[in-house]
């Protein structure tokens, strides 16, 4: 074997295996499932009617997510599902839904968005309920059959 051949077969098994280790490299690296914000169902935005006061929409959808500082009658729900897919590290799945609802005058004046189509959450349930929502000295309302 001569010099050349020598350099040239060093040369040869040193790119082979840099390129047999830079195409491992992705399978090494774990990126966990996020899931962000409130999610709001279509099945629970229909429930939402124009007129309501901001004491039934936190009823129905929960405490919103974001609520503007310098403007108090606009809610925002959004909700980020980033998960892994079937590819490992290749592949990520990434679902996003956003609902704004604006008040005027302490009642529901518009909806924009749209919910997610089915409940993706697990554990899920009737658990989006205001405690003591009624001021103090409020009549109580009758109870809804």
């Amino acid at each position: 074997m001569g010099l050349v051949s020598r350099q040239a077969f060093k040369f040869l098994s040193a790119a082979i295996l840099v390129c047999g280790l830079s195409a491992c490299a992705g399978y090494g690296v774990h990126k966990i499932d996020i899931q962000q914000g409130n999610l709001v169902t279509q099945e629970q935005l229909s429930k939402v009617k124009t007129g309501m006061n901001k004491v039934d929409v936190k009823n129905i959808l929960g405490t919103p997510l974001l609520q503007d500082v310098f403007n108090g009658n606009r809610w925002d729900y959004i909700f980020s599902d980033d998960r892994g897919t079937k590819l490992g590290p290749f592949g990520r799945d990434l679902q996003k839904f956003k609902v704004t609802i604006v008040f005027i005058s302490d009642g529901v004046s518009k909806i924009e968005g749209e919910g997610s189509p089915i409940e993706i959450l697990t554990g899920g349930g009737e658990k989006r309920v205001v405690p003591n929502t009624l001021p103090p000295g409020a009549p109580t309302p009758p109870p809804k059959s």
